[in-house]
C-alpha cells in the first residue's frame, strides 16, 4: 500500500495534465514555457534544497557514497558502450541510457525509506541524496553532450569537448548539485525568508513536470517506441536493481545502508529525465513514456524487493 501511496499520485497528476489539454485549458505554449521554466527555474532550486537540507558533513559514510557513486558510473559506462552498438538513433539512444540509469531517488527516495524504516533509518537515503542526484545530473549531461551532440560537429576532438564542458557547467542542475554539495558541506545557512523562497519554488518542480509530461503526451506515439520502452523498464527497475543490490549484499550491507541501495538503484526513472531530454536533444516522447511505465510497474517490483528483503533479513 505505501509503495501504490508513494507512486499513484505521481499517475494522477500526468492523467490532470493530460484532461486539460484536451479540454483546452492548456496548449503547445504551455508545454514549451513549463519546460523551460523547470529545467532552468523549478528543478534546480528543488535539487539544491535537497541537497542542502541533507547534512551531508554529519553523516558521512566513505564505504556507502563510493558504493553507490562507483555503481552509478559503471552502470552509466556500460550502458554508454552497449546501447549505441544496437540504438542507432542518437537521440532516443541517450534517452534509453538515462531512462535506465537515472532513478526517481529525488522524488521517492526519502518518502520511501521512511516507510520502510522511519525517521531513525533516513540517515543513510539522506546522504546517497548529496551525491547521488549530482551524479545523475553530470552523467546525463555527458550523455546527450556526447551521443547527440550541440549542432556544432565541425571542428577539433579538443573544440568538441570544450564545447562538452561548457555544456555541463551551464547546465542548471548541475549548477544547483555544486551549490547545494558546497552548501551542505560548509554547513552556509540562507536567510529564512531566502529559504522559504527557494522552498516554495522548488515545491513546483515536480507536480509542474508532471504536468506538462501529461500534457504533451500522445498514446499514438507509445507503439512506436514500444519496442525501446520495454527495453528501458526491464532495464530501469528489474536487471540494475538485481544486480546492484544483488552486489550489495554480497558485500555485506544490511539494514538501513541497504535499503537506502535498493531505493536508488529501484526507484523508476526520475521525472526530470523527460526535461533534461527535452532541453538536450533527447527523445522527450520516449522519455515521459519511460517515467510512467517504469513508475506504474515499480509498484509492483518495488513491493516485491522490500517483502524479499525483509523475508531474509536483510533489512
Amino acid at each position: 500500500m505505501y509503495s501504490m501511496n508513494v507512486v499513484v499520485p505521481v499517475f494522477l497528476i500526468v492523467l490532470i495534465g493530460f484532461a486539460v489539454r484536451k479540454m483546452g485549458i492548456v496548449d503547445d505554449r504551455f508545454v514549451d514555457n513549463g519546460t523551460k521554466l523547470t529545467f532552468k527555474l523549478a528543478l534546480p532550486l528543488s535539487i539544491f534544497r535537497s541537497i542542502y537540507s541533507s547534512e551531508i558533513g554529519e553523516i558521512f559514510n566513505i564505504n556507502l557514497v563510493v558504493f553507490a557513486v562507483s555503481g552509478i558510473v559503471i552502470l552509466f559506462l556500460v550502458l554508454c558502450l552497449l546501447m549505441p552498438l544496437f540504438i542507432k538513433d542518437k537521440a532516443v539512444c541517450a534517452t534509453v541510457i538515462q531512462g535506465i540509469f537515472r532513478s526517481n531517488f529525488l522524488i521517492l527516495g526519502v518518502p520511501l525509506a521512511a516507510n520502510m524504516f522511519g525517521q531513525e533509518g533516513l540517515a543513510p537515503t539522506t546522504l546517497l541524496l548529496g551525491f547521488a542526484i549530482p551524479a545523475f545530473n553530470l552523467l546525463a549531461i555527458v550523455a546527450f553532450s556526447v551521443i547527440v551532440g550541440d549542432g556544432h560537429e565541425e571542428g577539433s576532438k579538443l573544440a568538441k569537448w570544450g564545447r562538452i564542458v561548457l555544456n555541463i557547467l551551464k547546465n542548471p542542475l548541475f549548477l544547483a548539485s555544486v551549490l547545494g554539495m558546497l552548501f551542505s558541506c560548509f554547513h552556509i545557512k540562507l536567510p529564512t525568508i531566502l529559504e522559504k523562497t527557494v522552498s516554495d519554488i522548488g515545491s513546483m518542480a515536480t507536480p509542474l513536470s508532471l504536468l506538462v509530461l501529461g500534457a504533451q503526451f500522445d498514446l499514438k506515439k507509445v507503439k512506436s517506441n514500444l519496442n525501446m520502452l520495454v527495453l528501458t523498464t526491464l532495464g530501469r527497475i528489474v536487471v540494475v536493481p538485481l544486480v546492484v543490490v544483488g552486489l550489495g549484499i554480497l558485500l555485506g550491507y544490511r539494514s538501513y545502508e541497504l535499503g537506502a541501495i535498493f531505493v536508488l538503484f529501484s526507484a523508476p526513472t526520475a521525472v526530470s529525465s523527460y526535461v533534461m531530454a527535452e532541453n538536450m536533444g533527447g527523445d522527450g516522447d520516449l522519455a515521459g513514456q519511460a517515467i510512467l511505465t517504469t513508475t506504474f510497474f515499480s509498484m509492483f517490483t518495488i513491493t516485491l524487493g522490500i517483502y524479499l528483503l525483509k523475508v531474509f533479513g536483510l533489512i
